[in-house]
């Protein structure tokens, strides 16, 4: 009786102890968050001519036009030409790039991003050529909130008037839907909010196994409301039954499903993905194909977060450049969580075979649904365990090339094709007279080698040149903020707030 009184008096006291150091962590944790973490202006824009050039044509099967010329005024492009057609303006910066090769701006259709962007991420990458973005969840999507206010308003004056360093958020999403039922009422009032914020689309994240009545009612409670309809496909689902053609299909494995007869018993585990296979149905899947391509569906595989990232998770085999990129550019409570994911990942060599067969099916399928007509974007689902911000679409352009992919195609998925999708073409995309200008500078031909993609000397964001020294401050800065108190608390913070 004496020991158990003593033992309760003990736990009593560590659990007062516990809650008292919670107590006090949460506190700390809210003080030093308090501090306005830095910003890292842009460069001014200025008149800028690059000299006897190798323009990158991939329109077609690609080409590359040399010995051109293109000047710069401000954020846009004025003229494109043979080298020395025209004489360069008075005050110009003139870049001799003789040897070198000149690409559109890049463009991720596919990331996330936190209220610490502006300090953790964009800089990234704008030091990788990444100049404009599609937002698919912001700080508010993980919350419920209706009052939740996005930030991409205040992103968008700050980058155009230079006080952050930033890329252009093309479009943004600031909402999840993740039921498991439908709520009519509420989700009306959801949407009209979406609408009253311009938001483009309802986004979908719903549990896989929904019934496909509750995914109908959704669908058919969107069209009702005008609203389109993007995200995941739930295993459960017909995509063929639907009346309200998706917008977008995110990531590899949500399409991969919709081609096989098995689906309905897919959890998503490995144990069910041999059986998926096994019941692909090429009927079925050129059926479907060919319903996306004429409804002009946008596929974003993100093969680096999906099934890519699956076999990598299983294989624990990181490359040390991905080790030091986290190192470098992540705060350590994210270091920590990815690091316990792609451990929890790692898989015996029986399960590894099976994710590379089902890693390799979804890679012929972004073929075949590219050669079909369905219109594929490269994306990253950067924020995503092991995905980084800039330097992972270099990868994802890889996976695409590796999938079937040319070079050309696949540096088209994140140049002309998103521009055209997100209605922008007039403005990106190419390097033309009239267009703004966002451009990538590349030592070696990305035609002949894709990953010559990573290989660059220059960036121009709407007419803000990044030379490597910017280039270099833009990823040292980064690294500073990563290893601040300040970030690491607000980023800490942001897990509840």
């Amino acid at each position: 009786m004496h020991i158990t009184r003593i033992l309760g008096l003990a736990l009593k006291r560590l659990t007062f102890i516990i809650f008292s150091g919670s107590v006090v962590l949460f506190i700390l944790i809210n003080l030093l968050a308090l501090a306005e973490p830095s910003k890292l202006q842009a460069p001014s824009q200025q008149t800028l001519v690059i000299a006897d050039v190798n323009l990158v044509d991939v329109r077609g099967s690609g080409k590359v036009i040399s010995n051109q010329m293109v000047i710069v005024d401000g954020n846009v492009i004025t003229y494109v030409g043979d080298n020395a057609s025209k004489a360069h303006p008075a005050g110009a910066t003139v870049i001799q790039a003789t040897g070198q090769f000149l690409m559109a701006g890049l463009i991720d259709s596919h990331i996330h991003t936190l209220r610490l962007s502006p300090q953790l991420h964009f800089p990234l990458m704008i030091a990788n050529g990444v100049t404009s973005a599609r937002d698919m969840g912001d700080s508010c999507s993980w919350s419920a909130e209706m009052d939740c206010e996005p930030d991409v308003e205040q992103w968008r004056k700050q980058r155009v008037t230079g006080e952050i360093v930033a890329p252009r958020i093309i479009q943004s999403v600031s909402f999840h839907l993740e039921d498991d039922y439908v709520d009519e009422r509420a989700l009306a009032a959801r949407i009209a909010l979406l609408k009253k914020r311009a938001e483009p689309f309802l986004k979908l994240q719903l549990n896989e196994q929904i019934p496909q009545s509750e995914f109908a009612t959704i669908i058919k409670l969107a069209e009702s409301q005008g609203i389109a309809v993007a995200g995941h496909i739930p295993f459960s689902a017909d995509l063929r039954l639907l009346t309200h053609p998706m917008t977008s299909i995110e990531h590899d494995v949500s399409l991969l499903a919709q081609c096989s007869d098995a689906r309905y018993e897919f959890t998503g585990r490995n144990s069910t993905k041999q059986a998926l296979l096994k019941g692909i149905n090429a009927a079925r899947c050129k059926e479907l194909l060919q319903q996306l391509a004429k409804q002009q569906t946008l596929f974003v595989p993100t093969h680096i977060a999906a099934t890519g990232q699956d076999l990598n998770f299983a294989k624990a085999t990181f490359p040390e450049a991905d080790q030091q990129l986290m190192q470098n550019y992540l705060v350590a409570p994210q270091r920590w969580l990815w690091r316990l994911m792609q451990n929890a990942g790692r898989e015996a060599p029986a399960e590894q075979a099976i994710l590379a067969d089902f890693h390799q099916a979804a890679l012929a399928l972004t073929k075949q649904a590219h050669d079909s007509g369905v219109i594929v974007l490269a994306g990253t689902d950067a924020l995503d365990a092991g995905v980084m911000h800039g330097f992972s679409l270099h990868k994802e352009l890889q996976y695409l090339v590796r999938a079937g992919l040319s070079p050309a195609e696949a540096i088209y998925s994140a140049t002309i094709a998103p521009a055209q999708a997100f209605g922008v073409a007039a403005k990106l995309g190419s390097i033309e007279p009239g267009k703004l200008a966002d451009l990538v500078l590349l030592a070696a031909n990305p035609l002949q080698d894709i990953s010559n993609t990573e290989k660059i000397t220059l960036v121009v964001a709407d007419g803000r040149i990044y030379q490597q020294e910017e280039r270099d401050y833009a990823l040292s800065y980064v690294r500073t903020q990563a290893h601040t108190i300040t970030v690491i608390a607000r980023f800490i913070r942001g897990l509840w707030y």
